[in-house]
């Protein structure tokens, strides 16, 4: 994500989409940060912020040098909708970065189950089913992978922000 947060250019614009509180301090890049999210969260980091859905975004063709999509699609509940909207938005000459959970993961499962889903409705098994979607719905071609290690961090009490994780948690903790 720094590298193509890096490389956009002064003033051009970067989409942190599905991004809560933002996924990256406003230092982090030189362009001009739109945060957009379902539901604006408290503590929510400067710049922009618009309250909009990921398959209808109220933006023009081509207008972000950049789309970070940093652990959220995993709860788009219309993936392709919101891929096709995402390629709609993107410069054509622009960068897409996707982080997202590995479901086929012990880690994953575990948070999915202690979480009661964690608000997560799409499962992502392998990459290559991932790149093979992106590339249908959007007119980007794939530029590189980097699988990501995953940790236990959910498991930290000071790393909770849901309250149903919480009582999960919690519940799971005195069995």
């Amino acid at each position: 994500m720094h590298e193509i947060l890096r490389s956009v250019a002064p003033g051009a614009w970067v989409l942190d989409l599905g991004s809560g509180r933002g996924s990256f301090p406003l230092d982090a890049c030189s362009g001009r940060v739109v945060r957009a999210d379902l539901e604006p969260l408290r503590g929510t980091r400067d710049g922009h912020f618009v309250r909009c859905n990921a398959c209808r975004l109220p933006f023009r063709d081509g207008l972000f040098a950049a789309v970070i999509a940093n652990h959220s699609l995993e709860h788009f509940s219309s993936l392709e909708e919101a891929l096709e909207e995402i390629g709609r938005v993107l410069d054509p000459v622009g960068a897409l970065y996707i982080a997202l959970p590995d479901a086929s993961t012990l880690c994953d499962r575990l948070y999915r189950w202690l979480a009661r889903g964690g608000g997560h409705v799409n499962r992502f098994l392998d990459e290559k089913s991932l790149i093979a979607l992106v590339e249908k719905h959007t007119p980007l071609a794939h530029s590189g992978t980097r699988v990501l290690a995953t940790s236990f961090s959910f498991l930290n009490r000071a790393n909770r922000r849901s309250r149903a994780a919480t009582q999960a948690l919690a519940a799971w903790g005195r069995e």
